[in-house]
């Protein structure tokens, strides 16, 4: 293996950011799209192209096909990952406060935008999508939002107490205004807020496509509402089912970003795009150069043989540290006339416990779990010299992680494979029964069970026996693995049928399912339309991975303790504890924006909480490595920059006659 491709230095980032910026801003002249290039993606789409309402975490390759179909935003996140205004679609913006800190932001939108099949895009398309998601009707299908507590009016607006949103304001046809209030109504602060200009993100949806005939937005001067000239109303009886078929449809989709969604075959795992001619372009004006785009899924134990006979082209962000070695391999031997870029990925790769269910519930099992992997070695089997292991809710792509590497060193638990160490931790989260209610001898390897009240006990009676009137918990980890994933194997070995976890009386039972499966179960309904019943939880381990297309980390509701919120679709680690949820509020909420001194001390505090209490045990962080064709020029990809973003400026040059 060559050296340099393992060599990264503060250099290289510097390069590779340099390089990114010229790219960026010079490749703006009016050019003519054409040729195609098929992308790979490891993550099966669900087909749920609703931006993320009705789950708190979308599907990555769902993600990156709504960027792709549906930019149209008045703010979105540039290169860096910072937000920034959209200047192809905003003309004049202004934030102002009130007397009591409530911050109102005004846009002036411009005039000629139009939606993909020709409709042209006015204020109340921006306001149409927040009025369905705040809603009663959204409360009743699913949404997930906590912003009717940030909006005047929308605790009542959620209730179906008011059909208008007091802090909504259409006023005219192209301009409107959204308000957030300092003090929300569930009596947390949402100004400051460190990332304030977020708040002023607003997209653009057409509302015939999404709603029906006959919907437009009105305002009379209380704020604005959503009105209906055939007579219905905003009731799920009137509008559901039209959300829905519009939320998983494929064809003659009404969006406004840089490509159409022409195709998704789910049967073969394939998604065709083709170009927008009615694309405004991004926040620089940059439109398509690359005329149709096909996504295409692919099977990590194929998916090097299908690289070599051009099956795809464009490889982004491939994680399998092999699979790098590989695919550079297929370049160096001029297998394929192809090129590569690499970068920090702003992400970790995980396996996650549902906090509530069975004996994840109990802190000293989590953390036992993680000393029986041997993540080190996990880390560097899995990454192959890209990536290494990491030790909280962090990548080392975040300038807060390499201004905080001293402190964390010092106050995290690296949680080294320590099989001795694990059996300490169950034997303390109570975990000292045989089956029998014997006491439980070390080293026995026969399973370890605990005694736990019925509550406890709850939903997971098949790892529960009783004995007299005791009930004793064994300690089984259900886990649900998605299939064809190389992740999922290596647990299977290092972990699941590791020796040191039948040493320590712990058992893993694997139970392989579909990606969209998956999440249905963690987030325990059926967010994703396959059909069934999702709502009991059934499994307590999920493996995946997660990250971040912008440079904003913002982990607040993610961890909350609030039933309402929780209803909504928040925490889907289920992981209830009270400082974890203050923390990750305090972090962004109270901040000032450009205050970085107190949100990285908070940051540090949030990371310090989540490595003692384990929601997820981070596995690894890689180094990102893209291969893409040499048929386009132009091609960059960079930690907040992937390539639903990267795409948009690269040039289509031809195949090479070789």
């Amino acid at each position: 293996m060559k050296m340099h491709k393992r060599i990264l230095s503060l250099l290289l980032a510097i390069g590779m950011l340099t390089a990114m910026a010229v790219t960026l801003t010079s490749c703006k002249e009016k050019r003519k799209a054409e040729g195609q290039v098929i992308i790979g993606t490891g993550t099966e789409a669900n087909g749920d192209w609703a931006y993320s309402a009705f789950t708190s975490n979308p599907n990555a390759t769902d993600q990156d096909v709504m960027t792709l179909t549906d930019d149209c935003l008045t703010v979105t996140t540039n290169e860096g990952g910072d937000y920034v205004l959209n200047d192809s679609i905003v003309k004049n913006y202004e934030r102002t406060t009130d007397a009591d800190g409530n911050a109102t932001y005004t846009f002036e939108i411009k005039k000629g935008l139009k939606f993909n099949n020709g409709d042209p895009i006015k204020a109340e398309n921006f306001l149409a999508w927040k009025l369905f998601l705040l809603s009663a009707a959204g409360k009743e299908m699913g949404t997930v939002t906590a912003e009717y507590n940030m909006i005047p009016g929308g605790a009542d607006y959620r209730e179906g107490k008011v059909d208008y949103l007091e802090g909504l304001r259409l006023l005219d046809d192209y301009k409107f205004s959204t308000t957030v209030l300092a003090k929300g109504y569930d009596g947390n602060s949402y100004l400051p807020y460190y990332y304030d200009l977020g708040y002023a993100a607003m997209r653009a949806v057409n509302l015939t496509y999404w709603f029906g005939e006959g919907w437009s937005v009105k305002d009379d001067g209380k704020g604005a509402y959503l009105t209906n000239s055939n007579g219905k109303s905003l009731t799920v009886a009137d509008i559901g089912d039209t959300v829905k078929e519009a939320q998983f449809a494929t064809k003659d989709r009404v969006t406004a970003g840089p490509y159409n969604l022409v195709d998704f075959d789910k049967s073969a795992n394939q998604i065709t795009l083709e170009v927008n001619e009615n694309y405004a372009g991004d926040f620089q004006g940059q439109k398509p150069g690359i005329k149709k785009i096909i996504i295409v899924k692919t099977e990590d134990d194929t998916v090097i043989d299908t690289i070599a006979t051009g099956g795809i082209q464009i490889y982004s962000g491939i994680a399998d540290g092999a699979q790098v070695n590989a695919a550079i391999d297929l370049i160096d031997n001029g297998t394929i006339d192809s090129s590569y870029c690499q970068y920090d990925r702003a992400g970790f790769g995980y396996f996650q416990f549902a906090c509530d269910l069975g004996p994840a519930q109990f802190v000293e099992f989590r953390q036992a779990i993680a000393h029986l992997l041997d993540r080190t070695e996990f880390a560097k089997t899995f990454c192959a010299g890209w990536g290494g292991v990491v030790h909280g809710p962090y990548c080392t792509a975040f300038t807060m992680y390499n201004d905080s590497k001293d402190i964390l060193a010092e106050k995290l638990n690296t949680y080294s494979y320590d099989p001795a160490k694990a059996v300490e931790l169950l034997k303390s989260a109570g975990f000292v029964y045989n089956k029998d209610g014997s006491d439980y001898v070390d080293g026995s390897g026969e399973l370890r069970y605990k005694e736990v009240t019925a509550e406890q006990a709850l939903n997971y009676d098949n790892f529960c026996v009783k004995k007299g009137d005791k009930i004793l918990m064994s300690a089984t980890l259900n886990w649900a693995s998605s299939e064809g994933n190389s992740v999922s194997d290596l647990l299977v070995t290092m972990l699941a049928n590791g020796a040191a976890t039948k040493e320590a009386g712990v058992e893993i039972k694997q139970n392989v399912m579909t990606f969209p499966e998956l999440l249905n179960y963690m987030y325990r309904q059926d967010a994703y339309g396959i059909g069934g019943d999702y709502s009991v939880p059934t499994y307590n381990m999920f493996n995946l991975a997660t990250g971040w297309s912008g440079g904003v980390y913002d982990f607040s509701f993610e961890f909350t303790t609030d039933e309402n919120y929780i209803a909504d679709g928040y925490n889907s680690t289920h992981c209830y504890d009270e400082q974890l949820d203050k923390l990750s509020m305090d972090m962004v909420y109270g901040v000032e924006p450009g205050d970085y001194a107190t949100y990285l001390d908070k940051w540090q505090q949030f990371v310090i909480r989540y490595n003692e209490i384990l929601p997820r045990v981070p596995l690894y962080s890689n180094i990102y490595v893209t291969i893409y064709p040499n048929s386009i020029t132009n091609y960059q990809e960079g930690p907040f920059w992937s390539y639903d973003r990267a795409i948009l400026y690269a040039d289509y040059v031809g195949e090479s006659a070789k």
